[in-house]
């Protein structure tokens, strides 16, 4: 029996990922969810994540595909990287890194402490947090009012603590210690010229011009006291890295929305951002009347406005 987490959380080393996942399913002591990229498991002090393998699903019409997603291994290490670098070099509250590491057959898993609370996201499903009866905003579900003060508290924490804080640590080179995890708001794995792209450049500058940021700012990775709905860590640092400053696209809002692929100003994001990249990826794509469609509805910049150090403004 391997240990992690101080013993918080054992878990066999050698284990396949289908039988971790069945003997977890099978016990009650501990909270246990997969998704399609992740397994996670929460104890009474430690939570742990795991990145899964590939494997095949069933669609609706029968037939089988394999849902596989790049850097899937990597982002988990990335994320341990950058926790260790914003309680290092911060005070911004995350949760304490206990371990971190591989598993033989390729999986990452990092292992934090446990913060209990209660998920921004969630209050939409929530009553009130106020204790006492005769004070509640309402005995109606969800709670406007609470909802109003952790959205307003936690933004506030994004812009008064982390953005501030995250602007002092700079690189002269993307991404973390060599790894660049592509941006939340693009999809390379299905979009145009950017599916089959192996790996992405950490682009060096003369001067320490890239910030550290989150990523990935949105209500669902900001936890609340489930009282005082004051934050109380800010999670998920899959996507964090050294970047060009604004690259995150934080709007000010924390909205899932923020960050979908399908963002009606992509094109300007990527011209902005990733116009090395973009450049590459389009030449070296095939089929370009494809390229031309996408870049005519506005879902790709020309490649003549995306060439580094081009701009039409």
């Amino acid at each position: 029996m391997g240990s992690a987490g101080n013993g918080l959380l054992d878990f066999e080393t050698a284990e396949s990922e289908e039988d971790y996942i069945r003997r977890m399913e099978a016990q009650s002591d501990r909270v246990f969810w997969t998704t399609y990229d992740n397994t996670y498991e929460m104890g009474d002090k430690a939570f742990r994540k795991t990145s899964r393998l590939p494997f095949n699903i069933e669609r609706k019409d029968g037939t089988i595909v394999q849902w596989r997603r790049s850097w899937n291994h990597e982002r988990i290490a990335n994320e341990a990287e950058a926790l260790e670098i914003v309680l290092q070099k911060t005070d911004i509250p995350v949760p304490r890194l206990l371990s971190h590491g591989s598993l033989p057959d390729g999986r990452q898993y990092l292992i934090t402490e446990y913060i209990d609370g209660v998920i921004l996201s969630a209050l939409a499903h929530r009553g009130c947090s106020l204790l006492e009866e005769e004070k509640k905003h309402t005995k109606s579900t969800p709670c406007q009012t609470c909802s109003d003060i952790a959205y307003s508290n936690a933004t506030d924490f994004i812009s008064r603590t982390v953005l501030p804080q995250l602007a002092k640590l700079t690189s002269r080179y993307r991404g973390i210690n060599g790894f660049v995890m592509p941006p939340r708001w693009l999809c390379p794995d299905l979009q145009p010229p950017w599916k089959g792209k192996q790996s992405w450049s950490t682009l060096p500058l003369e001067q320490s011009d890239y910030v550290f940021q989150h990523g990935d700012l949105a209500a669902h990775n900001i936890i609340l006291d489930s009282i005082t709905l004051e934050v109380r860590a800010l999670l998920d640092w899959e996507y964090a890295g050294f970047f060009p400053a604004g690259m995150e696209n934080w709007t000010g809002m924390l909205s899932r929305d923020v960050f979908s692929p399908r963002d009606e100003n992509i094109a300007q994001l990527i011209k902005q951002f990733l116009a090395a990249e973009y450049s590459d990826a389009y030449n070296k794509w095939g089929d370009k009347a494809q390229l031309l469609k996408l870049i005519e509805e506005g879902k790709l910049p020309r490649p003549d406005q995306s060439r580094p150090g081009n701009s039409d403004e």
